[in-house]
């Protein structure tokens, strides 16, 4: 086969698919019309209880939850737009193990960037590398609309940014923050670059 031929890229879809594909199809539909605009979350329990039935974990059904009930949401900008203030938040709070710091938000003109702190507090010794399958959950008297803006960590500490949309008001006490499991079921899985080369400064 030469440079500039195609190959058709094979497609084994028959109708177990089919069949498959189109309830899942009614049935997303279904929710639809009965949550009629609305938002709707199943419980913690409810939850761990679809992961043990149906051999999938929490964060994965959480995005799939998440994913339901987003409804028109607006594009979320590229960029921020210009910084104006700095908005502490100072939030913390300790789970099996790890200290979690809502530490403050960048306030820009076209959305809020959120950072998160992730810290092992145990006193054993680190050996794995912190994902955080979390999603930032914002609740106030408007729809807020959030999706992960950057990560990195190691040693037991993890950070993450959180874009938020429209921009949280200055006011802390006027919405509520939480963490939500949360993770695509088709993640790229981050790429190691290893750096091995002996390095001389002069």
């Amino acid at each position: 086969m030469g440079w500039g031929e195609m190959q058709l890229i094979p497609n084994e879809y028959n109708d177990q698919f089919r069949a498959v594909d189109e309830t899942i199809l009614r049935l997303l539909n279904e929710r639809k019309l009965l949550a009629n605009g609305k938002r709707y979350f199943p419980t913690k329990e409810i939850m761990q209880e679809w992961a043990i039935s149906y051999d999938m974990d929490i964060p994965t059904i959480s995005w799939l939850m998440h994913s339901l009930n987003e409804r028109s949401k607006p594009k979320m900008p590229n960029e921020p737009g210009e910084l104006l203030s700095v908005l502490p938040i100072m939030k913390k709070t300790f789970v099996d193990g790890f200290e979690y710091h809502l530490t403050h938000a960048m306030q820009h003109k076209n959305a809020s960037i959120v950072f998160l702190e992730i810290e092992q507090v145990q006193g054993e010794e680190m050996n794995g590398h912190i994902r955080p399958q979390l999603l930032l959950e914002v609740k106030g008297n408007q729809e807020y609309y959030v999706r992960r803006n950057g990560s990195h960590g190691g040693g037991g500490q993890a950070q993450v940014r959180f874009m938020v949309m429209p921009p949280l008001p200055n006011n802390i006490s006027e919405f509520s923050l939480g963490l939500i499991p949360y993770a695509a079921p088709m993640e790229t899985p981050p790429k190691d670059i290893i750096l091995d080369k002996e390095v001389v400064f002069e």
